[in-house]
């Protein structure tokens, strides 16, 4: 009878357990939350003519909503047509710092593809309107008011090259459309190249074969913009430089590459320039190794990177030439793999350790004569780094 009794009791006591945590995961999920109670910027019905070249934004701002047990509040801005009522948006983007904040930047280019998208052609005035959608969970709360954006588009093109070359007098393999410099594509519409150019014309191609489309760069009103059919003069001493087009904004970015040099780790310090050869190639030869030998790396710690000086026409700035790598793995043979050697230009990293490569140091010991070179080309499938002894 006592074990019975015990046995219930237990039983009754998980059942109370249960009952309570239940209730307090009941009290827990509480997705109630206010709908924004205003909106305050843009003004309604605010034109703007849009010039996505000029990298201009505009903020879109509004009340913050409340969430019914204190918690946080997301937030999507939603844009419809003049005569829609947002039960079918035709766009929604999430407001800054991942949805956190009562506020949205968009630079002219996101302003152009939401007008793009909502049906506006080139060069056309149109307007939206736009509001703001609360949310907490699966609880989504349309802000009452509303407010029209007009829109104006400008020109463009329908269709973005698949690829793209530079060709003309003023580059590095002549006018020759079969012989056009391949341009790295680094997103749908963008293209860049490393290259040399010397006193004559250019212009870019999407094809070497054939009649392909023309594109050159011109200066409107301060912005290098992208026109069709034309060429662009470049005139003075030769420069390496980095060009830039992007399609979806319509303008193109140029930078004069200044100096790359390697940098190796446990030194703390620069170790030898590259010289720029041709296409996209730039080259150390007959570096003496001054590894520095370490407890952990006797035959010299082997962690190296490189970093790119370039003026943009505001001042040199710095361009850390990384790894896909923050804490790279050792090699254990040479030549490592084409995917170990990719160059990162994103990361921009100067720390003394992170982010570079590391060196087989067998086949490259201390006091040995080393080549180093960095290969920014269009037509490899990706950019990459490399060393060898002599």
């Amino acid at each position: 009878m006592k074990n019975k009794i015990l046995t219930a009791l237990a039983l009754f006591i998980v059942a109370a357990i249960t009952f309570v945590a239940c209730k307090k995961d009941d009290r827990a999920i509480n997705l109630n939350v206010s709908e924004v109670p205003g909106l305050f910027t843009p003004a309604d019905n605010k034109y703007i003519k849009l010039k996505p070249a000029a990298n201009q934004t505009e903020t879109f701002e509004w009340d913050q909503a409340k969430a019914e047990d204190g918690s946080l509040v997301l937030y999507e801005v939603a844009f419809d047509q003049a005569a829609g009522d947002f039960s079918k948006p035709f766009y929604t983007v999430v407001s800054d710092n991942r949805g956190v904040n009562n506020k949205l930047t968009l630079t002219h280019g996101d302003l152009n593809k939401i007008a793009t998208l909502g049906g506006a052609a080139f060069f056309e005035r149109k307007k939206f309107k736009w509001t703001v959608l609360s949310s907490k969970g699966t609880n989504v709360k349309k802000a009452a008011a509303s407010r029209t954006i007009d829109l104006e588009r400008p020109g463009g093109f329908a269709v973005l090259p698949g690829s793209l070359y530079i060709t003309g007098t003023a580059t590095e393999n002549g006018a020759t459309l079969a012989n056009a410099l391949k341009m790295m594509q680094v997103s749908p519409g963008v293209f860049e190249i490393f290259t040399k150019l010397k006193a004559g014309t250019y212009q870019f191609v999407d094809g070497i074969t054939g009649t392909p489309n023309k594109y050159y760069t011109f200066d409107d009103a301060g912005i290098t913009a992208i026109g069709i059919n034309g060429q662009t003069t470049f005139a003075g001493a030769d420069k390496i430089q980095r060009i830039v087009l992007d399609f979806n904004n319509i303008n193109a970015k140029m930078a004069e590459i200044k100096s790359i040099r390697m940098w190796y780790a446990q030194g703390n310090a620069f170790q030898t320039t590259l010289n720029y050869t041709s296409n996209g190639e730039w080259r150390s030869s007959g570096y003496v190794a001054a590894w520095v030998s370490v407890g952990w790396a006797p035959l010299g710690e082997e962690r190296y990177k490189y970093k790119m000086v370039y003026n943009d026409g505001t001042g040199d700035q710095d361009l850390w030439i990384n790894s896909f790598f923050g804490d790279p793995a050792g090699q254990s043979a040479y030549p490592s793999s084409a995917e170990y050697r990719k160059v990162n230009l994103d990361k921009n990293d100067g720390s003394q350790y992170d982010w570079g490569w590391k060196m087989y140091m067998q086949a490259a010991p201390i006091g040995s004569v080393v080549d180093f070179w960095v290969t920014l080309r269009g037509s490899d499938p990706f950019y990459t780094q490399n060393y060898q002894k002599q």
